[in-house]
């Protein structure tokens, strides 16, 4: 599906975000989109360059000491570049803030073993509890969000003082409505204050900070990037950091595979079967109707018939 095919005619209602497609009908505004290469940040770059369409898109990938910053870096540039071949206005920077996992306790940030999430226990509450301290990276998404902010401001001060015009740049961000447990990070009332914040921590003010998919579930949002021609393949979720990489049988590129037993990788299989469209992520783990593509690598058998 090429820029041509893709017009806010497009049934996007379900997203609760009338005042972002609202925007792209009322007036021509710029996009900062913070990315980390995953089944959410990158289903939101295509939903804001091929829907919300702004004159420019400045994507941002963060470094804060990640294990999985080769393979996000990776999934992230190669969007990039599908994009920027057909013509959209998008550009990338990569932002080093590798002192922010210096200070974090998280799992993602360490060398340790990811511990195995068992399937029964994703949607358990008492154990998404314990599971939050794993992954929680501190003030991770209000540093994200200021960053972006950082950019939109220099931007618009750039052009006022050459040519006393302004250059207005929107924050968005792919959070989204987390379960059986939200992080406070991810949440309605992160997105109110965090605009708040873009309000009165900058000069002129008028920067929106925006997270479109906020009320979503995750299988929604594989449906939405399905509908955008997201490249799954091309998108990573896992919490380890693999060393194994192979040719996509649908690809003639390398790319991650995914361990298959951590509680991302887990909720992004579980999304694309409630979504009912083919899993096209290569595992290290043997879901049920997988098939074995390359010794101890498995792929959805159905996502190889498309």
């Amino acid at each position: 599906m090429g820029k041509e095919n893709v017009n806010l005619k497009l049934n996007f209602s379900f997203l609760n975000c009338e005042r972002c497609i609202r925007m792209g009908l009322e007036q021509k505004r710029n996009a900062v989109v913070l990315v980390s290469g995953g089944a959410d940040s990158i289903p939101l770059l295509y939903y804001v360059v091929k829907v919300i369409k702004p004159e420019h898109t400045l994507a941002i990938h963060v470094d804060y000491g990640q294990r999985m910053m080769e393979m996000e870096r990776f999934c992230v540039t190669k969007n990039i570049d599908y994009l920027k071949n057909q013509d959209y206005n998008i550009s990338l920077e990569f932002v080093d803030v590798k002192w922010l996992g210096k200070l974090s306790t998280s799992k993602l940030v360490r060398d340790e073993p990811v511990p195995e999430t068992p399937i029964e226990k994703i949607q358990d509450p008492e154990a998404a509890r314990e599971r939050i301290l794993w992954w929680w990276d501190v003030v991770r998404n209000l540093q994200l969000i200021t960053i972006g902010l950082a950019y939109a401001e220099s931007f618009d001060l750039q052009s006022y003082l050459k040519n006393r015009r302004r250059c207005v740049y929107d924050v968005y961000i792919g959070i989204r409505r987390e379960t059986p447990v939200p992080m406070k990070d991810n949440t309605p009332e992160f997105v109110e204050e965090m605009n708040h914040v873009a309000e009165v921590s900058t000069h002129f003010g008028g920067y929106k900070v925006y997270a479109p998919f906020i009320s979503l579930d995750k299988h929604a949002i594989i449906r939405l990037g399905t509908m955008l021609d997201v490249k799954w393949e091309y998108t990573f979720s896992c919490y380890t950091k693999p060393t194994l990489w192979i040719k996509h049988p649908k690809l003639e590129d390398k790319i991650p595979v995914h361990c298959g037993r951590c509680s991302n990788c887990r909720r992004r299989h579980l999304a694309f079967i409630e979504a009912n469209i083919p899993d096209p992520t290569p595992y290290e783990y043997k879901f049920e109707g997988t098939i074995e593509i390359k010794e101890g690598v498995y792929i959805d058998k159905t996502a190889l018939q498309r």
